[in-house]
């Protein structure tokens, strides 16, 4: 586990100042989910985090909110609807699962995290 202190320190050392903005965002966050969030987001670029639709689809179940800290790659289909959170998204995939995915980035999906209430979130790496 990296510590709170650890993570502003890396928070500082990133070049894009969007990254930097949300990591410290995601630090003042209560829920215990959004610290691990913070945490492979403020991790070196070699460790970045791409995750296929295929893996989503697997691990991931209907009306669930999932997290990806990192970018979502296009490769597979989508069987069930969920709320997509990510950091990025590679060309293709908002065409490919719009209609099965609520699509947002992560700090569209803090806003709007009350309307969410009640739905099980979960960080896939």
């Amino acid at each position: 586990m990296v510590s709170k202190t650890k993570i502003k320190k890396r928070a500082r050392k990133k070049e894009n100042p969007e990254v930097k903005a949300l990591i410290l965002l995601l630090q003042k966050q209560k829920d215990p989910i959004w610290h691990d969030v913070a945490r492979y987001l403020a991790a070196p670029k070699r460790k970045a985090v791409a995750v296929n639709i295929d893996k989503i689809n697997r691990i991931s179940h209907d009306s669930e909110i999932i997290i990806v800290p990192g970018k979502v790659l296009g490769q597979g289909e989508l069987n069930h609807n969920i709320v997509l959170a990510a950091l990025k998204f590679s060309s293709g995939v908002k065409e490919k699962i719009g209609k099965k995915a609520n699509i947002m980035t992560i700090p569209e999906l803090i806003e709007k995290r009350s309307a969410f209430k009640g739905i099980n979130a979960r960080m896939i790496i």
